[in-house]
């Protein structure tokens, strides 16, 4: 019997795949939330609290979407598909700057949309100033898919080795 089909492999799998995704989450809400507060244009004298809170309320609300984006796609078949029609090899710096890019075009815009959505709301309310929300978005977007993209490629691999099951040296079937 093939034990890579097994379903315990399969639950084993998801399990694996689940918390990559909450920790990909975690990081990437993490530091958007963060650089996208301190990026943001803020009338002089903003109170510091009123920043803390703007970043612990990015955090929860990019935190969620990601959530929701990482456990509805499944981001590991979705990229090793894609690498198997392309013809690229797991573990090659190629692959993973593609699969990062991939990941980064499917997370980055959604979350960002979400928290200028958010610093939309809040800042309009705040100080009635009129504030062109496109031109908002775009600018974020363009920083958070930079960062995004460079987060991706170091922590993604970094998650995977700490969470995949290590493999018995070959000729070796664990213990007698």
């Amino acid at each position: 019997m093939n034990e890579g089909n097994s379903p315990e492999m399969g639950k084993m799998m998801k399990a694996v795949s689940i918390k990559i995704s909450v920790m990909m989450a975690l990081v990437m809400s993490i530091c958007l939330s963060i650089v996208g507060n301190l990026t943001a244009k803020r009338p002089p004298g903003t109170p510091l609290i009123a920043i803390v809170i703007s970043i612990l309320v990015s955090i929860a609300l990019s935190f969620v979407i990601s959530l929701i984006i990482g456990l509805v796609i499944p981001m590991g078949k979705l990229l090793a598909a894609l690498d198997r029609k392309l013809g690229l090899q797991p573990g090659k710096i190629g692959t993973r700057f593609f699969d990062a890019l991939i990941s980064n075009i499917i997370y980055t815009p959604f979350m960002t949309f979400a928290m200028t959505i958010f610093a939309y709301i809040t800042s309009v309310k705040k100080s009635g100033a009129p504030i062109s929300y496109p031109m908002m978005y775009l600018r974020a977007l363009a920083i958070s898919f930079v960062v995004g993209y460079v987060l991706i490629l170091i922590f993604q691999p970094l998650f995977m080795k700490m969470f995949m099951p290590k493999r018995p040296p070959e000729g070796e079937n664990g213990p007698a």
